[in-house]
């Protein structure tokens, strides 16, 4: 028998450690070791009694957590990570199950389990989800903000942000200026998460909100100097980008840009995370698309913007990129 050539065997090791991993970490969410030690750092043999498992593989259990930085080891036994803190408080903590456990079903009906891009659902679709979302993209705004702050060494940048969620992206920009402004678009309850992350940058009194549909709220004309659309376009349809980039040409001043943040096909994370962001977005959306880069730059080209340049955002999540065009007045 021959033995299989390295990229099958890549492959298959590949698949059967993020299986592993995967059935580790709802073995310890299923079974209360992850709640025991989100009471506090203790010894093996103490989360085994109070959940009533057995030491050995409890041992065992916890040293594959540590490999997987879910848990750490210190003196008196393990305590969680930050990421493990963060998961036990937030919508992932199944890691997406919520999402993953209908795709039985997603295959054979073709209906998502929600409509995230739908004007009735997606305020309370992304309520719980924006303040995550922030503490997700942090490393990839700053990465933004060095670049654009770079382009736009001006002090008194008016910057909108149109679905800005937790406007991290328009936040971070402005935290490097001593002027800078930002009016942020959103549903009600997730501008009040743009507000909190505001407070926590200082800039409380640099941040203006606008409460409303981000296709329907009137600008001014004229009255921007950079329009931020992070983690939009790819829950609009291709006539609603449209729409969407017509009403930022309007509202942005003579030199302004449009900076399209999204997922793009061939950054940095690889085809995996890219395929499996496409695979969840259809889950959860009617409309959702991941618009390849030609196809924004034709919209952006046909509402009087230049084609744009595209810069990967080489951070986690590590597929999102910047797209920045220039209004053509």
């Amino acid at each position: 028998m021959n033995g299989p050539d390295l990229k099958t065997l890549t492959a298959y090791f590949r698949l059967m450690n993020t299986n592993g991993t995967a059935q580790v970490y709802h073995a310890a969410l299923g079974s209360g070791v992850l709640t025991a030690l989100d009471r506090g750092a203790q010894s093996a043999h103490e989360i085994a009694d109070v959940c009533q498992l057995q030491e050995a593989p409890t041992c065992l259990l916890l040293e594959a957590l540590c490999a997987m930085e879910v848990v750490e080891r210190i003196e008196v036994g393990y305590k969680l990570t930050d990421v493990a803190r963060m998961l036990l408080y937030s919508e992932y903590r199944e890691l997406g199950n919520q999402y993953w456990r209908a795709l039985p079903n997603f295959l054979k009906t073709g209906q998502p389990i929600r409509k995230m891009d739908d004007v009735g659902q997606s305020e309370e679709a992304y309520q719980t989800q924006a303040a995550m979302l922030g503490w997700m993209l942090s490393h990839a705004a700053e990465a933004a903000a060095d670049i654009l702050q770079r382009t736009h060494p001006r002090d008194d940048l008016r910057i909108l942000d149109l679905g800005a969620g937790s406007a991290v992206w328009s936040l971070t920009l402005a935290q490097r200026s001593s002027e800078s402004r930002v009016t942020a678009i959103d549903w009600p309850s997730i501008l009040e998460v743009a507000k909190e992350t505001a407070a926590s940058f200082g800039l409380t009194d640099r941040l203006t909100t606008l409460a409303g549909n981000l296709q329907d709220v009137p600008l001014a004309a004229d009255a921007f100097d950079l329009a931020i659309v992070a983690n939009v376009t790819h829950l609009q349809t291709v006539e609603g980008n449209a729409a969407l980039f017509g009403r930022i040409h309007r509202c942005l001043d003579k030199g302004g840009e449009v900076v399209v943040i999204d997922a793009f096909p061939g950054a940095s994370s690889g085809n995996i995370p890219f395929a499996l962001y496409h695979l969840g977005l259809a889950l959860r959306t009617e409309h959702g698309k991941v618009h390849a880069l030609e196809s924004l730059q034709a919209i952006l080209e046909a509402q009087r913007f230049t084609p744009g340049t595209l810069t990967s955002l080489d951070v986690p999540p590590g597929m999102v990129g910047m797209l920045v065009a220039q209004a053509i007045k």
